[in-house]
This record gives C-alpha cells, sequence and structure tokens, in this order.
C-alpha cells in the first residue's frame, strides 16, 4: 500500500468509536420498539419509533461513508443527531419522574469522540488523498 492510502492511527480509531457507538443506540432502539416500550392506549407512536431507529442507522451509515473515504461529515451528523437522542432520553425520564442516571452519557460518548477524532490533521489529510485519487481517474 502506498503511504496515501494506508489508514492513519486516528481514522482507525474513530472508525472503531464510531462501530463501538453503534450497540447503545441499537440497545436502545431494540429494548424500546421491540419490547413494546412506546405503546400507548392509541397504538405506538410512530414518530418516537423513528426517532430511536433512525440514529444507529445513520451511524452505520456515516461509519460506511468513511471507512469508503467519502468523508467525515456524516460522523459529526450522526453525533449531534445522537446527542438529540441522549436529550429525548432525559426529558422522557424526567417526565416519568425518574432519573436518568449515566444512560445519556453512555449513548452519546463514542459517536461524539468519534467525530472529535475524524476531524483531526491527519483525517483530513487522508481523505484529500482519496479525494484527489478520485479526480486523477475521472
Amino acid at each position: 500500500m502506498s503511504p496515501s492510502r494506508s489508514m492513519p492511527g486516528t481514522a482507525i480509531a474513530a472508525a472503531v468509536l464510531a462501530a463501538v457507538g453503534v450497540l447503545p443506540l441499537a440497545i436502545v432502539a431494540f429494548l424500546v420498539v421491540a419490547l413494546g416500550g412506546l405503546q400507548a392506549d392509541a397504538g405506538r407512536d410512530w414518530t418516537l419509533v423513528a426517532l430511536l431507529v433512525v440514529p444507529p442507522l445513520l451511524q452505520v451509515f456515516a461509519l460506511v461513508w468513511f471507512l469508503l473515504r467519502r468523508g467525515r461529515v456524516p460522523l459529526v451528523l450522526a453525533a449531534l443527531v445522537t446527542i438529540g437522542v441522549a436529550v429525548l432520553v432525559v426529558v422522557i425520564t424526567s417526565s416519568a419522574g425518574e432519573p436518568a442516571g449515566a444512560g445519556p452519557f453512555v449513548l452519546v460518548v463514542c459517536p461524539v469522540l468519534a467525530a472529535v477524532v475524524a476531524m483531526s490533521p491527519a483525517v483530513g489529510r487522508w481523505l484529500a488523498a482519496s479525494r484527489a485519487e478520485r479526480r486523477r481517474t475521472a
């Protein structure tokens, strides 16, 4: 492999953090959706279901997009959406009179760290080399 094609350590770290960040999001979505946690008297609230199912899918998309060397912006967007889910969890638990605990922090920590690490200059150079390579072959 040429030096421009080898994945820098920071990119590997960002990819691993993004992959690990999918797990808590998927577990929360599974527990709430599959086990009927959003059942109301009138039936399932599909808006809340979408709010819980879309973030892990977005995180997986962002990870694949990053690994294909297309960009790092989806990782940042996925981190922002994950923060939104954490806020939703805090709001729902506080409205039920329950303490939120460490759950929202666990949801947010890996996707946010993945986005921060992906913004490093080494990752930027790695992605820029890929863009330049694509332009040459196009």
